[in-house]
């Protein structure tokens, strides 16, 4: 009992501990809101990305424009590959928007990413439905906003049958295109709808985390969308092979990813690839006269793996079915394509991925030397405090209290320093971490300094969420530190005998 009293009087009143104190809080505030950023930005990438694409990608070797023929077979024998859960084609091309009105014809003209996806299969793959707005996620906004839990349920289920079932459907009825642009061309409420990227719309969060510039007005634009083929076995681009086709905005796609967000449009599977030339079509000779049927195209076939398998092992089997549908028609493509590659999503960013591990890495190790300024500290205090203290132990000693008694108090006084530090620390760090957006924004306005960009760290927000497992790690090493400051102090406590420290002026 008497350990436990002189460890609490030591702690309240030696007020040179509070500097340990303190320089344990600051440091295990520092490496867990470090670490906590770090690790929240490599999942925040990989879940993500990982959202955005299948688990195996099959793409245009060299991401050529001109795609890849037999796609349909290949799918056909991938599905048959007991790993495998689904796989869709997708075209990834170049373009050029321009959005107009009734008004002004020209309201301002873009250069953009342009994918192709069978809309109602791409949720089989990836979670791209989820990052649309009219389609799913303004009812989750509804549902946040909503104090009664029948009607809160209600827009969750609105929202996932959304998800479950996205389109290009336009949101708004006929007349509302049509009204304004009677007269030129055909029918305006016949043209196909668009979703695209949220950035590309100028929709965004503002200092306040306030989304502005959504607008109704923005689904009544026309968008002329325009591309240009890019046709197998052919030296030079024609440029006269362009493609101009009319869209309606059908909804925006926020990934959270700023490189998506801010270039890329979504439009029908069947529609970009007509435009492009990739559906099947019949060839001409110049010299024998002899026809060919060129196979259909394909930029890229995303393949969901199903829960439980490998997914290295999935992506051999993927590459194998891929090999095989091509040596099949090798003869009658004369060689014109080059095969597509196989990855797996985390090799097809691993130059991303292992860049952020590695500074994550990094920035932990060297966040954790700085920390060793705290078992410095400690050592330091206590051994003045051991110092200061001498004919106490000496008194201690003299009633009793064994070398062994006299090393607890210090070392009992380290763990408590340890443990209230690490976990005002926790606590510092918790607080920093869950409001460290608006802490950016608060930064940005007195300073005038933007330091997260999210053109370079690729998300419009900095992660704010802790992991458990860090917290579990580093919350005991802050306490191990602290007791180990303290041992070579109670050590030379334990050491002193008690006559001389009687003596002691």
């Amino acid at each position: 009992m008497y350990k436990l009293l002189l460890i609490l009087k030591y702690l309240r009143k030696r007020r040179i501990a509070w500097v340990a104190l303190l320089a344990v809080t600051l440091c295990t505030t520092m490496v867990l809101v470090v670490i906590s950023v770090m690790g929240g930005w490599l999942e925040m990438f990989e879940h993500s990305f990982q959202g955005l694409t299948g688990d195996v990608i099959v793409e245009s070797a060299q991401d050529s424009l001109t795609g890849f023929p037999h796609y349909q077979e290949m799918i056909s024998e991938m599905l048959k590959l007991p790993s495998v859960e689904a796989a869709v084609p997708t075209i990834h091309t170049f373009g050029i928007i321009n959005f107009a009105s009734p008004s002004r014809p020209n309201v301002y003209t873009v250069g953009v990413q342009v994918m192709g996806l069978p809309i109602d299969q791409i949720g089989t793959v990836n979670r791209f439905p989820e990052s649309l707005y009219l389609q799913h996620n303004q009812y989750l906004d509804e549902a946040k906003a909503e104090t009664d839990p029948k009607k809160k349920q209600e827009w969750l289920d609105m929202a996932a049958a959304g998800a479950k079932q996205p389109s290009f459907k336009l949101p708004l009825p006929p007349q509302v295109y049509k009204e304004g642009w009677n007269g030129r061309g055909s029918d305006p409420s016949t043209y196909p709808g668009m979703i695209a990227g949220s950035a590309v719309l100028g929709i965004h969060r503002n200092s306040e985390g306030e989304t502005v510039n959504r607008s109704p007005e923005l689904y009544r634009l026309h968008i002329n969308l325009t591309t240009i083929a890019i046709r197998p076995g052919e030296r030079s681009v024609d440029p006269n092979d362009k493609n101009e086709t009319s869209y309606w905005l059908a909804d925006d796609s926020h990934t959270g990813m700023w490189q998506y967000d801010n270039s890329f449009v979504y439009v029908p599977f069947d529609r970009l690839q007509n435009d492009l030339a990739m559906g099947q079509s019949e060839t001409e000779d110049a010299v024998t006269h002899q026809k060919h049927i060129e196979p259909s195209r394909t930029s890229d076939i995303h393949v969901k793996i199903k829960p439980g398998y490998d997914l290295a092992q999935a992506g051999k089997d993927v590459e194998a079915v891929c090999v095989r549908v091509i040596d099949s028609h090798a003869r009658e493509d004369d060689f014109k394509y080059e095969p597509p590659t196989v990855e797996t999503w985390r090799q097809k960013q691993h130059v991303w991925i292992d860049a952020i591990q590695n500074e994550k890495l990094l920035t932990v190790i060297l966040f954790g030397i700085i920390s060793l300024v705290a078992i410095f500290l400690v050592f330091c205090i206590f051994y003045m405090i051991v110092m200061e203290k001498t004919k106490d132990i000496g008194i201690i000693k003299s009633v009793g209290a064994t070398p062994g008694g006299v090393a607890q108090i210090f070392l009992g006084y380290g763990l408590a320093i340890g443990l209230v530090g690490s976990g005002l620390g926790w606590l510092c760090s918790y607080l920093i971490v869950h409001n460290i957006n608006e802490l950016h924004a608060w930064l940005g306005e007195i300073f005038h300094v933007q330091i997260w960009n999210p053109e370079v760290y690729l998300f419009d927000k900095i992660p704010n969420t802790m992991n458990i497992r860090d917290i579990a790690i580093i919350i005991p090493i802050a306490v191990v530190s602290s007791v180990l400051g303290a041992l070579i102090p109670a050590w030379r406590a334990s050491q002193m005998h008690p006559v001389e420290s009687l003596r002691w002026e």
